[in-house]
C-alpha cells in the first residue's frame, strides 16, 4: 500500500473538519494559535475554556464565518477568533471586511471583550493573495499547524497515528497549492447537478442555466447554481447583475453590482419598495477602498446539501427554484421602481 493517497485530494472543507476537530478535542492546540494571536496583536488572552462553531451565521448576514472559535476568559468574558480558511478559492466578494465588521459587531455589541480575524492558507496563497492576507488581523500557514502536528504526532499509539494522518491530508493541501490539481469528479454531485438542470428546465424554462451550471467535472465545493444573464432585464440604467440559487447557504438572490457602495442612500427607498415582500437587502458593512460593492435583494430557501443525493432533496430543490423564479418575476415587473434606485445611484455618483 506504501505510496497509494488515502485521499485523491485535500478540500478546503477537508481543512475546515481537520481544525474544527482539533479545536474541540485538543487544548494544546487552542493554546497554540491563542499564543500566536497574542504576539500578532500584542494583547492577552488568558482563557480557562473554548468552544468552536463551523460555519456559524454572521448577525446581519447570512453569509458564514468557516471556524469561530470562543475563548471564555479568567473575567468570564470571552475572546472570538473569527476563522478564514481559504485553499484554493479566490477571495469572495468583501469577504474580509466583513469578518473585521463582525468582529467589531462582537465587541460593539458587548458579547465579547475582544475579537480577531485570523486567515488560515498556505505560504503560497498568502503570497499570491497578498492584498486579502492584509486585510486580516494575522495569517497562519498550513506549513504552521503541519509543523505543530507533527511535532505531536512522533508519540506513539492510535493519537500518533491520527495525528501523522492529519499530517499528511495537510501535505496533500500545501502540494495542491504549489502545483494546482485536476479536479476529480464526484458522481453524486455530477448526477446533482445534470438532474437540478433537468428539474429546472421543465419547471421553470425561464431559469435558463448558466455556463457554469452546464459544465462537466465541476469540482465538489461549488454549492451555488448561477443562472444565465439572460434571466434577467437590460434595461439601459441597470449595473451589471446576476441572479443565483444557493444551495448550502439556502437562498435565492439578486446581486446589483456596484449598488452596495451606496447602500446608506438605497436602504430607506428599497427597504419601504421591498415591505410585505418575502425579500431583504443584504448590508454591505466597511466597503473596500475601490468600492463596487454589491447590493442583493434575498429571498430565504431551504438548505440543500449537493453531496447528500438529489431525489431526497427534491422538494426543498423546488421550493428554491420557485423562489429564484418569483424573485426574477419580480424584477422584472417593477421596471419603474428598480429605475427611481438607479437614478438614487447615478445622482450619487453624479
Amino acid at each position: 500500500m506504501d505510496g497509494i493517497l488515502t485521499l485523491t485530494h485535500a478540500t478546503e472543507r477537508d481543512v475546515d473538519l481537520l481544525l474544527v476537530e482539533e479545536f474541540k478535542c485538543s487544548p494544546d492546540f487552542v493554546r497554540w494559535l491563542s499564543v500566536k494571536v497574542t504576539k500578532a496583536m500584542d494583547s492577552v488572552i488568558d482563557f480557562t475554556l473554548s468552544d468552536v462553531i463551523h460555519s456559524k451565521r454572521r448577525t446581519y448576514n447570512r453569509r458564514e464565518i468557516d471556524i469561530c472559535l470562543k475563548l471564555t476568559l479568567t473575567s468570564g468574558r470571552a475572546t472570538f477568533v473569527l476563522i478564514e480558511n481559504k485553499l484554493d478559492t479566490t477571495e469572495q466578494f468583501e469577504q474580509a471586511e466583513s469578518y473585521r465588521a463582525e468582529a467589531a459587531l462582537l465587541v460593539s455589541s458587548g458579547e465579547a471583550e475582544s475579537a480577531y480575524t485570523v486567515l488560515v492558507c498556505p505560504t503560497q496563497y498568502a503570497r499570491q493573495y497578498a492584498r486579502f492576507a492584509s486585510k486580516f488581523d494575522l495569517s497562519i500557514s498550513y506549513e504552521e499547524i503541519f509543523s505543530f502536528l507533527a511535532e505531536r504526532a512522533r508519540q506513539p499509539g492510535e493519537l500518533g497515528a491520527r495525528l501523522q494522518h492529519r499530517c499528511e491530508m495537510l501535505e496533500q493541501a500545501i502540494t495542491k497549492s504549489r502545483r494546482g490539481y485536476e479536479v476529480v469528479p464526484l458522481p453524486v454531485i455530477e448526477q446533482f447537478n445534470g438532474k437540478y438542470v433537468a428539474l429546472a428546465l421543465e419547471k421553470f424554462p425561464t431559469l435558463k442555466p448558466g455556463a457554469a451550471m452546464l459544465k462537466e467535472g465541476r469540482p465538489g465545493e461549488s454549492k451555488t447554481m448561477i443562472f444565465s444573464p439572460e434571466v434577467l432585464p437590460s434595461w439601459d440604467f441597470l449595473p451589471q447583475m446576476r441572479i443565483v440559487h444557493q444551495l448550502r447557504e439556502g437562498n435565492a438572490n439578486v446581486n446589483f453590482y456596484g449598488w452596495g457602495d451606496h447602500f446608506t442612500a438605497l436602504a430607506g427607498t428599497m427597504g419601504a419598495d421591498l415591505a410585505g415582500s418575502p425579500y431583504r437587502l443584504v448590508p454591505t458593512i466597511n466597503k473596500r477602498a475601490n468600492g463596487k460593492a454589491g447590493l442583493m435583494i434575498v429571498a430565504e430557501t431551504p438548505s440543500i446539501d449537493n453531496v447528500s443525493g438529489f431525489d431526497a432533496q427534491r422538494a426543498d430543490v423546488l421550493i428554491g427554484m420557485k423562489a429564484t423564479e418569483d424573485l426574477r418575476a419580480w424584477i422584472w415587473a417593477h421596471q419603474n421602481t428598480i429605475k427611481r434606485w438607479a437614478t438614487v445611484v447615478a445622482e450619487r455618483r453624479n
